[in-house]
């Protein structure tokens, strides 16, 4: 009866230490520790090498090369006159395009950013109608 409940107690502290294990691994690789800007974020050079990160900017004009699996591509995207350039494999948004907003999620590597999630900025969606029609007269 005595090895019994060893062997219980045994396998309960495995199980506990397996799920604990993994709760804190998947909490540990989901999780995106800062939002930086581009300048920033080149400045830490190595010591931002491999660790997850948000990064927000223009894509900038002509930087955009898909590959022609239609899953990964690279471009440049701008903030405040910083450049950085990006690496992407995975589903496009529709709204992706040259001279939108983006905000990016990933890892930076290798002076490169590679982004695992991007999410584009609707920022005219969201306008009043006198905001949109200043807009729309600053660019003719």
């Amino acid at each position: 009866m005595a090895r019994r409940r060893v062997t219980i107690f045994v396998v309960f502290t495995v199980v506990i230490g397996v799920i604990g294990y993994l709760i804190i691994s998947g909490f540990n690789d989901t999780t995106v520790a800062y939002y930086q800007k581009v300048d920033e974020l080149k400045a830490q050079g190595v010591s931002a090498e491999g660790k997850s990160f948000r990064v927000s900017g223009q894509v900038v004009a002509g930087s955009v090369v898909r590959a022609e699996d239609g899953l990964s591509m690279t471009f440049t995207i701008d903030e405040l006159g910083n450049t950085m350039d990006v690496s992407y494999h995975g589903i496009i948004p529709d709204t992706f395009k040259e001279g939108a907003g983006v905000l990016l999620e990933g890892r930076y590597a290798n002076g490169r950013f590679e982004a695992t999630n991007i999410m584009t900025k609707c920022a005219s969606k969201y306008e009043s109608e006198g905001q949109a029609q200043q807009s729309a007269e600053k660019t003719s």
